[in-house]
């Protein structure tokens, strides 16, 4: 068995054992009991593919007993005019993309293996669902990752019935993506106008969705359409959302869209990258497959894939929705990938340099307004991005939203200003923590309101790089969440080799520099601070006197590699 297969098989018989049994009440029967949620999510009936090719490759029954009862509770989701509502709380339909897609792809993958009644249902049903998009897709609306995979579950309805409608209607949703590619090779399209412009020219991007969704389906829709202008431009578009991919194998999302759903190996009710950069047979997207799928496998914990790598020593539970949407995609890199594709993504020792490995010096993208900078073993995004899908729904006004770290990992993180349940169906609550901004800012209080510097939105940035560092300055006003201006900010970020230095300014009297620095178990930091156990962050507040500039510097020391910070307190004069 190989490592894929060996995760999928751990992720399924853990769904196997939270799956309810009990027949006597089929509004419960089939489900998968969330151990976080506590409760049965609409979508885990897309646990039905994973099983189902478990059981061709194992022959074991309880495999096929598994996905007949998840067919049996999709009946809950599923209404007769052809659409699957998202949750037994929730009336979006846009959900029935995924749904139908899966029961095609179960249809012409396993359409042998299925007892004679279920796929009989499974072909009605579909066909049912199908002709209920091909009508209606543009009606019910959603961000770009509906309409985009859509394209692809045309496509597979045009594999099932022949019907050549549905092959028109797949090319005129795929061909449509051409209009939302940014000029610097990023899709846009995850906000709630997709074609929506900021202040800054931005556009709304959330690369969580789009490498885990969006691009893999365009990408499948062009495989099996044989379209090689979608081909072409579903690779160029993975080969610039690869500059996004941390040397870890986790995808930097700390500003994106939807940064609220952000969880480091992805995005929170996506599928995942896999059934994307694994079937294209090229070495830097097959490295980009494994690194990922080694990240997925650490968060994997008692057969659960957990929300990120600190929630098992956090003592939060995993929530269930994680597992059965990525056991999706291993189950379609398995089943679709030629086997020898699947034998060199199984070799641990080809290794390939991702940009992120490579990166020295500066790389800007202007529709996100985002820098990436890489300095020896640093790498750090600094964000003053416009675009918001929620309010204060991610960092701007010139913040550090990620800095990581080659031997140490993540540093610093950035989040939602005040988290909040934007989808309560499909976010997480954390139940033994009180969430918290993470984005490392400045911040005061003045007449009972909260100005912090990363809500402003008009924030400028600017940089300038040596042979040894590179500089790079956010100037701009502190801002309220009522978007009420305070006074002015500056932030001096100079990334060298040695150590990664924030200087800060701030106008306001009594204003602090937070940084909630990430935290792991163990770790001893000189002096400054001593962090608590099993916390996900602790938070670090250095109290300014106004026109005095803090000085704040992260290393890494060689012993235990943990982060060292040290302040001071002096006046500098900026040039």
């Amino acid at each position: 068995m190989n490592f894929y297969e060996d995760i999928l098989q751990r992720w399924c018989d853990q769904l196997i054992a939270l799956q309810i049994t009990e027949q006597s009440r089929p509004e419960l029967y089939g489900g998968i009991l969330c151990p976080s949620c506590g409760r049965i999510h609409g979508r885990c009936s897309d646990a039905m593919y994973p099983m189902l090719y478990l059981h061709k490759v194992t022959g074991e029954k309880k495999y096929q007993d598994s996905a007949v009862r998840l067919l049996a509770w999709s009946d809950n989701m599923y209404h007769e005019e052809g659409f699957f509502y998202n949750d037994t709380n929730s009336d979006w339909r846009g959900i029935t993309v995924f749904t139908t897609a899966q029961m095609g792809e179960c249809l012409l993958d396993f359409g042998r293996d299925l007892p004679d009644g279920e796929y009989r249902k499974i072909l009605l049903r579909f066909e049912t669902c199908a002709e209920y998009l091909r009508e209606h897709i543009e009606e019910i609306g959603g961000n770009i990752n509906y309409p985009i995979t859509c394209a692809y579950t045309m496509a597979v309805a045009h594999a099932v019935t022949g019907e050549e409608r549905y092959f028109a209607k797949a090319k005129e949703l795929a061909h449509s993506v051409k209009h939302y590619m940014t000029e610097d090779g990023l899709l846009y399209g995850e906000g709630h106008n997709r074609q929506e412009i900021s202040p800054r020219e931005c556009r709304p991007v959330d690369i969580g969705y789009n490498v885990e969704e969006s691009l893999p389906a365009l990408l499948q829709y062009a495989l099996m359409e044989k379209d090689a202008e979608i081909y072409e431009l579903a690779i160029k578009a993975m080969r610039t959302h690869l500059e996004f991919m941390l040397p870890d194998g986790a995808w930097d999302n700390s500003f994106g869209t939807r940064n609220y759903k952000w969880s480091y190996w992805g995005s929170r009710t996506s599928d995942g990258c896999l059934c994307g950069y694994g079937l294209v047979d090229e070495p830097v997207f097959r490295e980009a497959a494994r690194r990922n799928a080694q990240l997925l496998g650490q968060c994997t914990i008692h057969g659960l894939l957990y929300g990120g790598p600190m929630y098992e020593r956090a003592g939060e539970p995993p929530c269930v929705h994680h597992t059965f949407c990525h056991a999706k995609a291993f189950a379609l890199l398995l089943e679709k990938a030629a086997p020898e594709q699947i034998g060199r993504l199984n070799d641990f020792e080809e290794r390939v340099f991702l940009p992120s490995d490579l990166r020295e010096g500066i790389r800007f993208f202007p529709s996100v307004q985002v820098l990436l900078l890489g300095k020896g073993k640093w790498r750090a995004t600094i964000t003053c991005y416009d675009v918001e899908y929620c309010k204060w729904g991610h960092p701007s006004g010139g913040a550090v939203s990620l800095l990581w770290h080659r031997e140490y990992g993540p540093v610093l993180i950035g989040t939602m200003g005040e988290y909040e349940l934007v989808e309560p169906n499909n976010m997480q609550l954390l139940r033994r923590h009180r969430p918290a901004c993470l984005t490392p800012r400045i911040e005061c209080v003045r007449d009972g309101k909260k100005y912090r510097s990363c809500y402003d939105k008009t924030a400028v940035m600017s940089w300038q790089e040596s042979d040894t560092s590179i500089v790079v300055t956010a100037a701009g006003n502190m801002t309220a969440s009522d978007t009420g201006k305070g006074g002015a900010f500056a932030i001096w970020y100079v990334l060298s080799e040695d150590a990664f230095v924030i200087e800060a300014e701030c106008d306001e009297k009594e204003s602090s520099l937070i940084l909630p620095r990430v935290a792991r178990d163990g770790e001893q930091a000189e002096v400054v601070f001593s962090p608590v156990g099993g916390m996900l962050a602790v938070e670090h507040i250095y109290p300014m006197r106004r026109a005095e500039t803090l000085r704040c510097e992260i290393r890494v020391g060689e012993a235990g590699g943990c982060a060292v910070v040290r302040i001071e307190n002096s006046k500098f004069n900026k040039k």
